[in-house]
């Protein structure tokens, strides 16, 4: 049996559950082809990680009706502070000083999956295809072909549009010809929760470590949590070792800005690399999220990337939809590509910069990332950039990752 659709979605996690649920809000019929289920505990993109949200994640979110479901698990970060292990300098991001109510917000991956789980099923103009992966792709002058293999067997859908967002290990991205550059950092990130001896305040810290980047993130009750990008080895070995050799360690690196710490939650380990699509698309195929880019997690910029490409599609498909046109058409593909790109490679630039950047740990070095720390903080308009391309403010960009028009400056408090 064949089903027709405007949008075909290889991928139902945070990325494709929220585009899925915004297009057939704009009347799209829409199909999610997904290999877990509701309600399972396989879909990587509802694990147990915290993802900080950007500004520009926020605008999205609200124009899909989304934030207001996410509030109560939402922690305002108002401070970012940046420095290194043995160095000198450091940088201080304020929200005050910027009028903003918040630099963002973070939220944990499960409380976004099931909101955008609950939201899928209510959607009208969504059909879900699980349990089910993507077997095949067929490009045609008029629509794309997808079969999805699932517990029930094959089944053949017609789309106008394939978005591929189903991960950076894709294979619907190989089954629609196009490839993606991978490279290995060296390093896992081991995730976990602690309970800091003072409350964080809405401080978020980024430390430098001579082992990797160490992320120092607000969440409820006071407590954080942590994302430290470490060696493979070591990683597995904080994992799978004893809870006091971790907090001996986190304390050694992070310093008593927040006092003893103690109380960690479960730890995970999740390797490392960038990915990165030369191209992001081809007849009537997109490619949106992990499945596009990959980043390092310095700087925390995976999903709010990935939020912006799906709005820019968003934006594009319905637009084509309403003035009854193609929504898979060459000419939006090509203007897809070419407002992505920019984005894309400065924010990819952005996080290698900082992981190469601090990976070298020779005195020299370590005085001069210091009095570049120092001389950041001290400089209003390179702090005004940088917090710029953090709140992925910095365009081209989707409308919908703007700030509305005739809004406030200072963001809402929650």
């Amino acid at each position: 049996m064949e089903r027709a659709y405007d949008v075909i979605l290889a991928g139902g996690g945070l990325v494709g559950g929220a585009l899925a649920c915004a297009l057939a809000g704009k009347g799209a019929r829409v199909a999610v082809i997904e290999a877990v289920p509701p309600g399972g505990d396989g879909q990587p993109s509802f694990d147990d990680r915290y993802t900080a949200l950007a500004p520009s994640s926020r605008h999205i979110l609200e124009a899909w009706g989304l934030w207001p479901s996410l509030r109560e698990a939402l922690t305002p970060i108002r401070h970012i502070h940046v420095s290194e292990a043995g160095g000198w300098g450091f940088t201080h991001l304020d929200a005050a000083e910027e009028r903003m109510g918040a630099l963002g917000w973070l939220l944990p991956n499960r409380s976004l999956g099931e909101v955008v789980t609950r939201r899928l099923a209510e959607t009208p103009g969504v059909t879900l295809v699980t349990p089910a992966r993507v077997a095949a792709v067929e490009h045609g002058p008029e629509a794309v072909a997808v079969t999805a293999d699932g517990a029930g067997g094959g089944e053949r859908l017609n789309g106008r549009l394939l978005v591929v967002a189903d991960g950076a290990g894709s294979r619907t991205r190989e089954l629609a010809g196009l490839t993606a550059r991978r490279r290995d950092y060296g390093q896992s990130a081991l995730v976990t929760t602690l309970t800091p001896e003072r409350h964080h305040e809405g401080w978020a810290y980024e430390r430098f470590t001579r082992e990797g980047s160490l992320a120092m993130l607000p969440i409820g009750d006071g407590r954080c949590a942590v994302v430290w990008s470490l060696p493979h080895a070591r990683a597995a070995q904080y994992a799978d070792g004893d809870e006091g050799a971790l907090l001996g360690a986190l304390q050694d690196a992070f310093g008593y800005r927040l006092g003893h710490l103690r109380g960690c939650g479960p730890r995970h380990v999740y390797p490392l690399q960038a990915v990165r699509a030369p191209r992001l698309v081809t007849d009537r195929v997109a490619l949106a999220g992990n499945a596009a880019h990959a980043l390092h997690p310095v700087a925390a910029q995976g999903l709010n990337l990935a939020l912006r490409d799906a709005a820019a599609l968003e934006e594009a498909v319905a637009g084509q939809l309403e003035a009854g046109g193609d929504p898979g058409s060459d000419a939006l593909l090509r203007a897809y590509e070419r407002q992505r790109v920019p984005d894309i490679r400065r924010t990819q630039q952005l996080t290698d910069a900082l992981v190469r950047g601090f990976s070298l740990d020779l005195a020299p070095l370590r005085l001069l990332r210091s009095g570049a720390l120092a001389a950041l903080e001290r400089s209003g308009p390179a702090k005004r950039t940088l917090m710029r391309i953090a709140a992925g403010r910095l365009g081209p960009l989707p409308r919908t990752a703007c700030r509305p028009p005739g809004t406030a400056e200072e963001e809402e408090e929650l």
